[in-house]
Parts: structure tokens; sequence; C-alpha cells
């Protein structure tokens, strides 16, 4: 039976952090209140990986993290505590590693191999036939065949051709060829050998591996090893042309590829989920996990990926024994999941940005928009930088990709004499433009046709406006037709292929080109350039807000609710503090000022002056993270993210070519900042204001994760304050004896109303842990009202006389028969010290009935419906109806 699902808890496992240290924090995460364990990816993945999701067997568990033996343990342990555990899994890519057993049975007998479980086209034109092109060089093939990098080796019972830690397996058909040469021949076992290889059919791999023992054993009795170091330049070559394969400069993958990537990480292939046997093999494990007692819940990693992620989701649902499913998914502005996917929801994205939206002033747009502008004249909008970003990662390091479908597109166009005219350069203007247009990350076909038939024709009606020539319509007709398949039945099946892989083409691009590059570029406020973010939307109003969470109480009521990940960009603080910036927009724009001057001075004329945004985006960290300026790391972390947020940008360096000289003006600007005495005078007052109100902010974004409908989500440390960065930065080792010895203590009992207050003021970290411990209790004491509880906004209203401001909260219930909940949380604490008196208008039902402080036990008596903010114990309002 299902632990009931109330929260959860994502752990970060590493060889550092395995199971055994998630079991001992079992104890503590109980008592914390969570009811589930969210485990990142727990298969085997490329040794020593920090995160996991560079899977290289999906069928075993992770040996550096204890092995079966150590989740069973985990999962036993959890169990008796009454709690359970959600999986991360990843179905869409696997790594391309030695180790990768599933790789190296495609690399031995390429297409023949069964289950063909890499999206690998094996007649694509731009390779030679049969063969998958390997861009794993660093540097040309033949630079790397003449120096010697390239080797053959002999590992248990098997030859590869080994090019430092990778390996690449040889056909066993072609085996013959090579050992002839190296084993003795007078031997019965040698001759049997090679006779049995000579008649191997290139498909076997069964018999294939029944001779590996045998192999194995004559290579420890003789010096293969030798003959096949020696074997090198032209013979070595002429082997490798005979392979499934053909290694190529790391390069050569923004050009030409016949392999889907994750992204565009050429070492993480694609997976063919839409093939049953392969979803069979690469599930089994999965299955048997879901079946045990305390698997509850399974999260699909980069669901945008799969060829089908409805048919996937569905067959994840027939075949496994799973309570609940979530998959990672962006959603655009005014998107919704595909009602028929049979999901609880997402990871809670879209929260986030909501809880951060409302939480942001609206009267700070103009002033903090003014700023940017003195900074950075001419600044482009969002929409122009997400087109840059976009169209720069199609032109390289997405190229293959791009080129690959636009030769898919014409091979298309030519099979119909109305549209042979279509040529490729053509095609793939439009193919570019409507990609780049496109206003979310990809559509579903074939389902869903109708929304996807306005999202393709609202992608085409932009692409046409920036086209070479804006009247030619036809490519972009074709390209709908083909996606839409509108075409002759003899290319349908050809058609819903290219369809498939554009779709799996559009969610890269935005996830490069948008998310890890406009994001870096646009940057007014750092704080709204987040994980499914929209930074040209300043903030998100109460309406909005309130319709958004009644959505989720309604159609999707156990969705997670995230306000950190391990791919946030920015921790909650962090964000928190950078949000209290927008209530001082002039106090802003002079400080700025002062950090720009003081700046110049330590980037000399060696240096590469630093691009404006980047400056202008370095300042606004520097800012939200100054309090932590004690800190032994505290320069070197920021070092690290500017290094990181310039490369991703893509506009003055970059991952693939980093510019040593613009990187050195960086640093100079970092370092030069960071420690000189006069930027502690420029900042000092001011990150001491953005801290305080950042504290308040950040405990009303936690009540409203804790408290709407859908299941929050804790990630790893962050019941007390967060600092952190982009990752690697929000990946780093948590103190949990501290976080232990915090909770007995603030646990012990309910805090009184003064000593809250106190903690609130002074930015005690014990606060976020209590309101943390009292929300979480407060679901485990009414599991139903929020699992099935109604949402309902609340009227707050100035009073008649005297200063007051309605508009610093947000209200609301929570209701389901007798059972309810009132909060009114507040925000724009600036604005909130200018007068904060309001009155909270109760629904009938509860007008006449006492409450409980959920958060410091008072008792409190509403006056004829309406409860007086002002008068509350704390600004934080959360009241349970005494019974």
């Amino acid at each position: 039976m299902a632990a009931p699902l109330r929260a959860t808890y994502r752990l970060q496992l590493t060889p550092d952090f395995a199971f055994a240290d998630a079991e001992a924090l079992v104890p503590y995460l109980e008592a914390l209140g969570v009811s589930h364990l969210y485990l990142s990816p727990i298969t085997e993945a490329v040794p020593g990986s920090t995160h996991g999701y560079d899977t290289v067997d999906l069928t075993s568990v992770r040996s550096e993290l204890g092995g079966r033996d150590g989740f069973e343990s985990l999962r036993e342990a959890a169990a008796d505590a009454g709690l359970g555990l959600v999986l991360d899994f990843v179905p869409n890519h696997a790594a391309l590693h030695a180790a990768n057993e599933r790789w190296q049975h495609v690399l031995a007998h390429g297409s023949h191999a069964e289950p063909q479980s890499f999206d690998i086209d094996w007649d694509a034109g731009s390779t030679p036939e049969g063969t998958v092109r390997l861009p794993f060089l660093g540097a040309s093939y033949g630079d790397a065949l003449d120096d010697g990098d390239i080797a053959l080796v002999c590992e248990e019972g098997r030859l590869f051709a080994a090019y430092y830690e990778h390996r690449f397996a040889l056909r066993p058909d072609r085996y013959a060829g090579v050992l002839d040469e190296a084993l003795p021949k007078e031997t019965d076992d040698t001759r049997e050998l090679l006779g049995a290889y000579r008649a191997l059919d290139p498909g076997d791999a069964e018999a294939a591996r029944q001779l590996r023992p045998r192999l194995d054993a004559l290579a420890e009795e003789t010096d293969l090893d030798t003959h096949l170091q020696n074997l090198q330049g032209p013979a070595l070559h002429d082997l490798l042309e005979e392979q499934h394969w053909r290694l190529a400069h790391w390069r050569t993958a923004l050009a030409e590829l016949n392999y889907r990537r994750f992204f565009q990480i050429n070492d993480l292939a694609g997976l063919r989920q839409e093939d049953a046997a392969v979803f069979a093999d690469t599930h089994r494990l999965l299955a048997e996990l879901a079946a045990e007692e305390g698997v509850d819940g399974v999260r699909i990693d980069h669901v945008d990926g799969l060829a089908d992620p409805q048919g996937y989701l569905d067959t994840l649902r027939d075949e496994l024994e799973v309570e609940h499913v979530w998959v990672e998914k962006i959603l655009a502005e005014g998107e919704t999941l595909p009602a028929a996917w049979p999901v609880e929801g997402t990871s809670g994205y879209a929260f986030m940005n909501d809880a951060m939206g409302v939480l942001t002033d609206p009267a700070g747009e103009q002033p903090l928009t003014d700023t940017y502008d003195t900074f950075f004249p001419g600044a482009p909008s969002f929409a122009e930088e997400v087109y840059a970003g976009k169209t720069d990662v199609m032109q390289t390091t997405l190229a293959a990709d791009r080129r690959y479908l636009a030769r898919g597109l014409e091979a298309l166009a030519d099979r119909d004499y109305h549209t042979r005219d279509l040529t490729r350069p053509i095609l793939d203007e439009a193919l570019t433009e409507v990609t780049a247009a496109f206003d979310r990350y990809r559509t579903y076909l074939p389902y869903g046709t109708e929304q996807a038939e306005a999202v393709l024709d609202d992608a085409i009606a932009r692409a046409q406006k920036r086209a070479s020539f804006p009247s030619a319509r036809a490519p972009y007709a074709f390209l709908k037709k083909v996606a839409l398949g509108d075409v002759s039945d003899e290319m349908q099946a050809d058609a819903r292929a290219w369809t498939r892989r554009f779709q799996q083409f559009t969610a890269p691009v935005a996830a490069k080109g948008v998310e890890d590059a406009a994001f870096y570029r646009y940057n007014r406020l750092a704080a709204h350039a987040e994980v499914g973010g929209e930074p040209d939307a300043f903030g998100c109003s109460k309406e909005a807000f309130h319709r958004r969470c009644r959505f989720r109480a309604s159609h999707c009521p156990q969705t997670l609710l995230a306000t950190a990940t391990h791919d946030h960009k920015r921790g909650e603080e962090t964000r928190a503090r950078l949000i209290a910036l927008v209530e001082r927009p002039d106090e802003w724009h002079g400080v700025a000022g002062e950090l720009a001057r003081i700046g110049r001075r330590h980037v000399s004329d060696e240096d590469r002056v630093p691009h404006p945004a980047d400056a202008y985006l370095f300042y606004q960290i520097l800012a939200a993270l100054w309090p932590e300026r004690e800190n032994d790391d505290f320069v070197e972390r920021l070092v690290a993210y500017m290094e990181k947020a310039c490369r991703e940008s893509k506009r003055e360096t970059r991952w693939i070519a980093p510019d040593d000289d613009y990187e050195a003006g960086v640093e100079a600007l970092v370092r030069g900042l960071a420690g000189d005495p006069a930027t502690a005078d420029a900042l000092h007052a001011f990150s001491e204001n953005i801290a305080a109100d950042g504290f308040f902010n950040g405990l009303t974004q936690l009540a409203l994760k804790g408290l709407t409908p859908g299941v929050p989500d804790v990630y790893q440390g962050r019941e007390l304050p967060d600092d952190s960065l982009v990752d690697p930065d929000n990946r780093r080792p948590v103190d949990y004896d501290h976080r232990r010895a915090l909770l007995d203590e603030v646990t012990d009992g309910t805090l009184d109303a003064d000593t809250l207050r106190q903690w609130t003021q002074q930015q005690d970290e014990r606060a976020k842990l209590y309101f943390t411990a009292r929300l979480l209790d407060l679901r485990r004491r009414h599991p139903a009202l929020f699992r099935k509880g109604n949402y309902r906004p609340l009227d707050v209203k100035p009073p008649e006389e005297g200063a007051g401001n309605a508009d610093v909260w947000i209200a609301f219930a929570r209701t389901l028969d007798d059972d309810a909940l009132v909060a009114a949380l507040p925000r724009f604490p600036r604005r909130r010290r200018a007068g904060h008196a309001a009155t909270l208008a109760l629904p009938d039902a509860l007008a006449g009935r006492s409450f409980t402080d959920a958060l410091c036990g008072q008792t409190v008596r509403p006056d004829d419906g309406a409860l007086a903010l002002d008068d509350q114990a704390l600004p934080w309002v959360v009241l349970a109806p005494r019974s």
C-alpha cells in the first residue's frame, strides 16, 4: 500500500552521498514531516557521475550508490518509518560509455543488432551506409591514427578500438582477420576459434558472446596485446573502415551526425522508447522496483525528448504498478499538460515561477527597465534574444540536427511534382525560422492536431516576417502539410517519421536557445530568468496566481510544487533577495552605477571589457550574495558562476570555443569588485535591506508552497536558507548534522509568537526550518483537505480610514466538507511597512468559527466574519478551525 502523498524531499545521490547516507536521514526526514524521499537517478551511470543522468544501464542499480542491496535497505528503512520513495527515471537517453553494454552491442552488430536501442539512422546520406558517425576524437581522425592514440585492445574476450577512456566494439565477424596474424595457428583451439569467427553471421550476437571465454583464454596464453598494439597506421585504418561505425573529430558533430542526442551532448544518445522491445528491455528494473512496497512514484526525465510521449506514458501506466507519475516538462505561458497524459502533473517549475511572480512588485517594472537600458543602451528585447539564441544553436551545436531535418524535408518534397522545386536551402530556411518562432518546446502530433495546427500557424506567421522572401509561402505551407500528415498515402509513413524527429528537435532548440542562452542574455531582473520562466513578463498578478491555483486544485491536485531543484539557476533566498531589489529601484540604480564605477578600475587595458549585460548580471548576483561574503568560497563561487553564465549566453564566449581574453576580463571584474573595500561601502546598507526583505519574501514563498494545491517538494537542505546559484553550485554537500540539531530545537512544541517574530526579524535560519515543519505537519493532520480540497481566493479590503494596503496580502481558503484552512500571506515587504492594515472577509461557512493559528498556536476569533490582519500575532496568518 502506497504511503499517503503529502510532501517529497529531493535527494541528489552521488558516490559520496549514497543509499546508506540517505537511509541515515530517514528519522530526520520523518520528523521534518515529508511523506516521500524523492531520489535522483539510481540506475548504473558513468563512473564518478555526480548527477546520475548519464545512465549506462537502466536495468541495474548503481553500484557506486550501494547497489541493489543498498537500495533495498533504504527502501525498507523508509517503509518502516512510513515513508515512500519516488524514483527519477531517465528513459530518453543513455551515455555512450565503455561500460554501456547496449551501446557496445550496437557498435558490434550495427543495424543487425536486436533490439535497436539507440535512435540511429543507418542510411543517412551524410555517413557511409550502415555506419554511425562517432564524434569523440580530440583531433582529426588522421592525426589521432598517426599519433597512435587509437589502438586495438582485447578485454574480456572482445576486441575494441581504444581511444583514451573510450572503447568502440569491433565487429565479431571481422575478428578473424585480426587474430589470424596474432594467434599461433598450430593449435586446434586457435584453428577452431578462427573458423568460428569466420562463420559468424553479422547479427548473431549470442554466438559471438559464446566465443568470448575462448578468446579471453587464448589472449592470456599468447602475446595478443603486443600484436594488437603493433597494428597501426594504414593497416589499422583498413580494419576500422570495415566497422559499423566511423570515428571522427568531435567538431564534425557541428555539421553532420546520424544519431539523436540529448540536446547537443555527443556522448548522450537518444533511446527508441517507441519500440516495444526497447521499452521492455530498459524498464525491467523499474518494473521490479515499482512492484515493491514503498516505491510509490516515478518522475520521468525530459519527456519532451521522446518520440511519442503520450504512447510512452500510456505504456508506463499499463506495464508498471506505480501509484504516481510526474513528468519533467517546461510549460510555456498559457500552456497546460495534454489532458490525456496519465500523470499527476509536472516536477514543479511552473509553480516556482508563479510564486516568484506574485511576490514581484509590478511598480518596479518601468524603473528597472530604465536602469537596464541605462547600463545596456539599445538592449534587445527578450523576444529578440530568444530569436538570437535559437538561431545561434541551430547554426552551431544543433546544426547537424537541423541539416538532417532539412534533407528529410527535401526528400519528401522531391516525391511530389507539385513541391519538387522546393530546394534544400529554401526548406532549410523555413525550418530554421519556424523553429525559432515556436512559442513552446514542442507539439505532440499525431495527438492534439487542432492545438498543434494553431501553434504551427502562429510560428509560420511570425517566421515569414523574417524570411528572405516573405512572399514565398510554399516552403512554409509544405512544412505544415508534412507535420500535419496532409500528404499522399505513400508518403504518410515518412512524413510521420519526419514529424517525430521535428518535434524532438524543437525541444532542444528551446532548451539551449532560450533557457541556456536568452536567459543569460536578457538580464533586466535575473530572478525572472529561472527555469520555466518568462523574463519579459514582470511578475504575476494576484488574479492570475489564484486562477492557476484553482486550475491545479481541479485538474492536477497532486502536481509537484518546487521552489528549488537541482536545475535551478538561483536558489530560493537568492531569488527572494532579487525580488526585494524590485521594491528599491532608485536605490538600486545608484548602487549599480557605483559598482560599475568601481569595477572599471579593475579591468586593465589588456583585458576585454565585459559586455554590459554580463556586467549588469554580475552586479545583481553580487548584491544578492553579498551577505555571504565572509564564506571562504565566496569569490570562487562568483568566478565559476560568471564563467558559466557568459559561456551559456554564447555572445562573447561559449563552451565549444572559449574566449580566454574575454573570460579573463570578466574574472578581473569579479575578483576586483568582490575584494574592493569600496564595494563594501556601496553595498552594505542596500544588501542588508534586500537580505531582510528577501528573508521575508522567502517565508511567504514557503507558505505558498505549503498551502496551495499540489504536493510541496523540498530540495535537499533547503529547509534552511538557500543562497545557491546554478549547478554545480546548487548541488553542494548539505550539513545534515546541523539540520538535525536545529530540528530537535524547533519542533520541541509550538513556538510562541514573540520568538517567531524575533527569528523572522533577525533572519534566523531556524524560522525557515520551523515554518517548513509546521506547514508539513498541517498537511499531515489534514491529508484529505490538501489532497482534494477546493481553493477559494478571499477578499482583503483596506480599512475605511487610516493607512492600509490590501494589495500587500494574498489570501485564500482551502475547504473540504467540514474541514478548512484560511491563509493571508504578506508580500511587498517594503511597501507593507508603509501601511498594511486590512480586513480579511471569511467565507460564510467559516464566519462564526474560532481558529487556531497554525504557526504560533494562538486562538483567533474573527469579528462578524472579518479578520483584522494587522492585529494578528504574525505577518503570516495561517488559520485552522478549532474543533
